[in-house]
């Protein structure tokens, strides 16, 4: 474990990095907390994006995290394992592993672990998602896994749609060569292709909205030529229907991991959704009660 002090990174953020949540046949998968400089503080998993592929805990931490962590939020990035690692539902077991483990090391790590929400982009939105509404059925052996908040950016949430998704916008910047056969969404079930729908099905989001569900801030561009906003659009009414509160923020013109996520009113929408679900309501600000607009 490596602490760096808040002066020698970030004013007013305290990083401790590499500490080990889980070791999975012999590999230790490991977090790192941006720690506001007053706690406890209300906690956040970040769940980065990258296809389930690949990726990184570490990457826009500067934009994302840091901001994040100044905004009186801490939060948790968590390494997952990769599709080439293991197939699904490998990813989700690991974020759940994350969860128990900041639940049962939460006093002393002063976080306050009580109520933990879920951050995540792309790959990392879909993994939220799902955290959010899959109760661990093993949770009363292995501890409490739950989350109360999902934040999901351009989440993928029915893969079942992927094979004939239609873009909106360009292919954003970081697509180069060709496309990866199988495709992410296959590789993530070990499949040679998604029209083997029963796993397709059973690993979207879509499929697991219920009544009682925790509340739900999408966040999703209008010109996403990798993820269309449909995604989001299908998975807010779904929860819509089943009465879970949840807002659809549509960013104009912004496409697939856009700076536009990282402008200040971008992330200061999440900051105060997470604490309007997070904190109890003493402590909850008077204006965060609403994350942002709300869209069909």
């Amino acid at each position: 474990m490596a602490d760096i002090p808040a002066a020698d990174a970030h004013p007013g953020v305290t990083v401790r990095s590499d500490l080990v949540y889980a070791t999975e046949r012999g590999v230790e998968l490991h977090l790192d907390l941006y720690l506001p400089a007053t706690r406890p503080a209300p906690l956040c998993l970040w769940l980065h994006g990258g296809g389930w592929v690949r990726g990184s805990r570490t990457a826009r931490a500067a934009e994302r995290l840091v901001p994040m962590a100044r905004n009186g939020m801490a939060v948790a990035a968590v390494q997952y394992r990769f599709s080439g690692e293991a197939p699904f539902p490998a990813q989700l077991d690991d974020v759940r592993a994350a969860v128990r483990w900041l639940r049962r090391n939460a006093a002393d790590l002063a976080l306050d672990a009580e109520r933990i929400g879920a951050w995540g982009a792309s790959a990392g939105g879909h993994l939220a998602a799902l955290l959010a509404l899959c109760p661990d059925e093993r949770d009363r052996d292995l501890g409490d896994s739950s989350v109360q908040a999902a934040v999901c950016w351009y989440p993928i949430t029915d893969l079942t749609r992927r094979e004939t998704d239609v873009p909106e916008g360009p292919l954003p910047s970081f697509a180069t060569g060709p496309p990866m056969v199988p495709p992410p969404e296959a590789r993530l079930l070990g499949v040679e292709s998604l029209r083997q729908a029963a796993a397709a099905a059973a690993a979207s989001p879509i499929t697991h909205v219920h009544p009682g569900a925790p509340p739900f801030l999408l966040m999703h561009g209008d010109r996403d030529g990798w993820v269309p906003s449909e995604q989001s659009r299908a998975l807010h009414r779904a929860l819509q229907v089943d009465g879970v509160p949840t807002s659809l923020l549509l960013l104009a013109g912004a496409n697939h991991e856009d700076p536009a996520f990282e402008t200040p009113s971008s992330l200061a929408a999440v900051a105060a959704f997470l604490r309007s679900a997070l904190l109890p309501e003493p402590h909850r600000p008077g204006d965060a009660a609403e994350a942002g607009s709300t869209a069909g």
